[in-house]
């Protein structure tokens, strides 16, 4: 499956207003809540389980981008979110630079093939430096939409 199954308008961001990186994963994960892919009630226990994982390293992998991710056993499928901050947010990341863009990823335990395929996606695509540029200029959800699907051609 292509990246652009995993998402839809309605789980694009871009107005992230927070620059503290749990505050904008409580939003991204909120956004799945509002567009009924995520219980509520989950909300915390994924969040936990983020922060748990970004405690091993931090997910920023460079370029202005960040890929927080976890697994949880509550989860039947995996579940895709993006963010993109103008002013960008302190992600502890390696190379010291503000996160402009965000890819939250929740997977279930099981399928593990299935969720290191979307890490691998994501992974290629944010490394395309036209990418990036044109998702900093995108208006809005369709376009930010729009891209990946074009960029996943």
């Amino acid at each position: 499956m292509a990246l652009a199954d995993y998402l839809s308008e309605d789980v694009v961001c871009m107005d992230l207003l927070s620059q503290k990186r749990t505050e904008v994963i409580r939003a991204l994960l909120e956004m799945l809540v509002a567009g009924k892919r995520m219980p509520a009630k989950l909300v915390d226990r994924a969040l936990g389980a983020i922060l748990d994982r970004e405690k091993l390293g931090s997910t920023a992998i460079g370029r202005g981008v960040a890929v927080p991710h976890a697994r949880m056993e509550e989860l039947d499928k995996v579940l895709v979110a993006f963010g993109f901050s103008a002013r960008g947010v302190e992600f502890n990341a390696l190379d010291t630079k503000p996160v402009h863009e965000v890819f939250l990823v929740i997977a279930p335990k099981a399928g593990a093939d299935e969720y290191l395929d979307l890490m691998e996606r994501i992974t290629r695509l944010v490394q395309n430096d036209d990418f990036r540029r044109f998702v900093s200029r995108a208006k809005g959800a369709k376009e930010v939409m729009e891209l990946i699907k074009e960029m996943e051609r």
